[in-house]
């Protein structure tokens, strides 16, 4: 579902986000081209689409694409040797394959599981979750076709569910982000698979310069209180907490192990909200210092990404 063009309160959809993105990429890299292909299944919005689009002035290294299909179908074109796959997935490329169906019941996951089994590409994925948690009890068919038709009756086992069948091909690291209303109900999440390490290092310094750090997204509502704290302090408190939880699940993974840097790093980045910048600080050092973990030291004592670090027996 690629959308309309702009909302009531004047923010844009993602396509059009994306070409104003582009837009100005385009300025500071002039020697490459973008592409954007957008698809919904709703001639309504397709026609919204194509008169916002053409506020935008013309340039001749971004091409918009626009189609009115089926999603399932669209992964299926995706998966096939199709001119629109030889198009998106051709030599040279990066590719982004950004999916946001309208609920929970209408895009196959093994259709997705099959393009990122065949193409390389990352993925971001509107997972709404809360669509399933009110309806899969009652449901007729309609979640359960998209599971392939598997009946999966929880929340958790669902998590697995798709972390399984998102974790495929190229893929090879996956973190969710929630999105969450202000009385703390989970609407949907965020998920991104991609098969680079670096993928989901530029992801966390997203939400962080976006989110300020917060664990997930709430619709906040200003009451014109005065506060206390600024946003400022509200992300050293999240850095805090999240880099306690961390050292306690490297504590409990490794356990009596020798981990070398590059892996540790790795687990923390797709497990917890902490990115690469904040690990040695906020979670090794404190770890050394306290006795839980011994640095090897095998290129020297300041050199910490090229170490390995063993962790203790028992807990201190």
């Amino acid at each position: 579902m690629c959308n309309a063009g702009v909302y009531q309160d004047g923010d844009c959809c993602t396509a059009i986000e994306v070409l104003r993105i582009f837009l100005d990429l385009s300025e500071k890299y002039p020697n490459k081209n973008f592409c954007i292909w957008c698809n919904d299944n709703d001639p309504e919005k397709i026609g919204i689409l194509k008169r916002v689009l053409n506020i935008f002035p013309r340039n001749s290294r971004i091409q918009v694409f626009i189609s009115q299909t089926d999603v399932n179908e669209y992964l299926d074109m995706l998966h096939y040797d199709s001119d629109l796959a030889k198009d998106i997935f051709k030599y040279g490329t990066a590719t982004i394959l950004y999916i946001d169906p309208f609920d929970f019941g209408t895009v196959e996951i093994p259709k997705v599981s099959i393009v990122l089994q065949n193409r390389y590409c990352e993925l971001i994925f509107n997972f709404f979750i809360s669509d399933y948690v009110r309806n899969i009890h009652q449901d007729a068919g309609r979640i359960t076709k998209c599971l392939g038709g598997r009946r999966i009756n929880t929340k958790n086992e669902l998590i697995t569910y798709m972390r399984t069948q998102l974790r495929v091909g190229y893929v090879k690291y996956l973190f969710s982000y929630q999105f969450k209303t202000k009385n703390n109900v989970e609407l949907y999440q965020i998920v991104f698979a991609t098969p680079s390490s670096k993928g989901l290092e530029k992801l966390k310094e997203a939400l962080w310069e976006v989110f300020n750090g917060a664990e997930f997204h709430r619709n906040h509502i200003e009451d014109g209180q005065i506060r206390l704290l600024t946003s400022k302090d509200d992300e050293q408190l999240s850095l805090c907490s999240y880099a306690n939880e961390a050292q306690n699940m490297l504590c409990e993974r490794y356990i009596d192990q020798t981990v070398t840097w590059s892996n540790l790093e790795l687990f923390l980045i797709e497990h917890t909200m902490l990115k690469e910048s904040q690990i040695i600080r906020y979670v090794l050092q404190p770890l050394i210092e306290s006795g839980q973990v011994t640095k090897c030291n095998r290129c020297g004592k300041r050199n910490y990404k090229e170490d390995s670090y063993t962790f203790c027996s028992r807990r201190s």
